[in-house]
């Protein structure tokens, strides 16, 4: 006789979260504080504040100057989103889906990627992503709706004064002047989300363009979990 569920079928229908192989470095990432954790490759060192570094020969230095690297090999291009959750401890778990069960009693945020990239295997045989990000990132202190952890939602909550959050725009591995294309700092609210989207676009627009080619200095973007961890 088979037996019966125990679950409502609310709690058939409830979304689950889903967590991300890809793992973005964040501003104040512990794994970003000791420049040897950097990913070795293929005899180069990526910096995470840009370039690469030779790490061939017994006289190599962290403070050496980075060595160009030739703006076609970032052969990839790609926009993603990346929802995680940051608990007391300061440990970070990251999901391409996010919802309420997992973010219950930690503080939230979103990652938004527009980047070129490539993905090479480090010497501890992780894929990790290199190459040059424009980001929109929001941190909130913490999300009540039922809906998916996003950056309109968070904006939502913020407005309403239900949680306090902070949202930015960075460019990661590009050396050209962004200028008066940066937004002024403001609350997080709907308003302020509008402009930054629209801010984010033309920053895209601005460092990817052929002509900011040779101002293109690739970094340590993020790692990618390997899916039998995925549940750990």
């Amino acid at each position: 006789m088979a037996k019966a569920s125990t679950k409502t079928q609310a709690e058939k229908t409830k979304p689950e979260s889903v967590p991300s192989a890809y793992q973005p470095y964040l501003d104040g990432d512990p794994r970003t504080r000791d420049p040897m954790i950097l990913p070795e490759v293929d005899g180069l060192m990526l910096s995470l504040q840009g370039g690469v570094r030779s790490t061939v020969g017994d006289d190599f230095d962290l403070a050496d100057a980075p060595v160009p690297i030739d703006p076609k090999t970032l052969n990839r291009h790609l926009i993603s989103c990346t929802a995680f959750t940051r608990d007391v401890k300061g440990n970070v778990s990251f999901f391409s889906s996010l919802f309420k069960a997992e973010a219950e009693g930690k503080k939230v945020g979103v990652v938004q990627e527009a980047k070129v990239f490539f993905v090479k295997t480090d010497s501890n045989g992780v894929a990790v992503e290199h190459g040059v990000a424009v980001r929109l990132q929001v941190d909130a202190s913490k999300f009540s709706a039922e809906a998916n952890v996003s950056i309109p939602n968070i904006a939502a909550e913020a407005q309403l004064g239900m949680s306090d959050a902070q949202m930015e725009i960075s460019v990661r591995g590009f050396s050209g002047f962004l200028g008066a294309l940066l937004p002024a700092p403001d609350t997080v609210n709907l308003t302020s989300y509008a402009a930054y989207m629209e801010a984010f676009q033309k920053i895209q627009k601005h460092v990817f363009c052929e002509e900011n080619a040779e101002y293109l200095v690739p970094v340590v973007l993020g790692k990618h979990k390997p899916v039998e961890q995925l549940a750990s």
